[in-house]
């Protein structure tokens, strides 16, 4: 019996011998084999969902940032500014009168430039993101004409008493700036209605500041209060607003990288309106100042596409999109026209009008 209890401890200690070794000694483990996952680099996310989930990069080790900045080229047009009534074949009567203005004159409005930046990050708080956005706009656009042979022009921001068809050579011209910031915060629910398509509504706040400045010059037939040849009316159209945003993005995802994107927005600010103008009245310069509080809505479209891929081992991603993209102010022109005929005159804001923007972005955006 002693015997035999030896020869069973000499077969275990032999066996546990084996064992230690062979594992020191072991083959390594093959490429296509499974790599334990590696889960301690962040609690796990919020659930179960029965019938949506948020969405999820994928990233391995996240700090669930995210960073984008857009390259703006649009069409800004502004209703309103027409600058002059031109007849070619009758000096005294308008029976063939052509409106002059921005669109009349080109075949499209000019085009400008500017900038979009945005920034946020996931909360853990049901995977909300929270996020910011600066954008960045400015147009300065300038448009003449001059009649020819018998024509003449009726100006649309001059009065009568400063016109002598002595002087012939009747020639306009009118100049138009714009530059807009807009700041916007919201708190937003990306996720999944199904595999392929992701919704993300949200709500936040925006504040908008939008400045134009409009000058129209006439010339030739056109006299200033001094009897110096040519006149020319100043204004500026200045706003500001502030409340609230809200809308929904969309992400269609095709396989591959690739997506169509389709989202829209719209807010309500309440802000200030404040225009400045000045221009020759007769013998004298008139000078308004006009200054009020209001409402004022806006909405924005996006269409377009976008591809994005993995890079630095799944740790971050980076994607590249174009979109089209339609925005509308309304009501954004107060400038205010005068008709005068000795000794009375008269005035309205004739010119109010909607500002809309539409053109195209290319974007570069990072998850990290």
């Amino acid at each position: 019996m002693q015997v035999n209890w030896s020869f069973k401890r000499m077969i275990t200690s032999s066996a546990l011998a084996l064992l230690v070794t062979s594992s020191a000694y072991a083959i390594p483990r093959g490429p296509c084999e499974e790599a334990p996952k590696n889960v301690c680099c962040e609690e796990p996310k919020p659930g179960p969902f029965a019938f949506s989930y948020p969405k999820d990069m994928n990233l391995a080790c996240p700090s669930d940032f995210y960073f984008r900045a857009d390259a703006l080229a649009m069409q800004p047009k502004q209703d309103g500014l027409d600058y002059a009534v031109l007849n070619q074949n009758d000096s005294n009567n308008l029976n063939s009168g052509i409106v002059q203005g921005f669109s009349t004159q080109h075949n499209d409005w000019d085009w400008g430039f500017g900038f979009r930046l945005g920034m946020g990050f996931y909360l853990n708080h049901d995977a909300w993101t929270v996020d910011t956005q600066w954008t960045w706009f400015r147009i300065s656009e300038e448009v003449s004409s001059a009649a020819q042979h018998n024509g003449n022009f009726v100006p649309q921001w001059l009065t009568g008493d400063n016109i002598d068809p002595s002087l012939g050579n009747a020639h306009t011209s009118a100049r138009w700036q714009m530059k807009m910031n807009v700041f916007d915060l919201s708190i937003g629910k990306p996720y999944h209605v199904s595999r392929y398509l992701v919704l993300n509504p949200f709500f936040g706040l925006r504040g908008a500041w939008i400045d134009q400045d409009f000058s129209a010059r006439y010339g030739g037939i056109f006299n200033s209060p001094s009897g110096v040849n040519g006149s020319q009316m100043d204004a500026e159209n200045d706003w500001w607003g502030v409340g609230t945003r809200m809308g929904v993005n969309t992400e269609w995802n095709l396989g591959g990288g690739w997506q169509l994107l389709a989202n829209m927005n719209a807010s309500m600010l309440y802000g200030k309106v404040d225009v400045t103008q000045s221009a020759p009245l007769g013998s004298d310069t008139y000078n308004i100042r006009h200054e009020f509080y209001r409402d004022s809505p806006n909405m924005e479209l996006q269409m377009g596409a976008s591809w994005g891929t993995y890079f630095n081992d799944m740790k971050h991603y980076v994607k590249v999109q174009a979109m089209w993209e339609f925005h509308q102010w309304w009501d954004q022109n107060w400038m205010r026209k005068l008709y005068s005929g000795s000794p009375s005159w008269v005035n309205d804001t004739v010119s109010r009008g909607d500002l809309s923007l539409s053109g195209v972005s290319a974007r570069v955006a990072f998850e990290f």
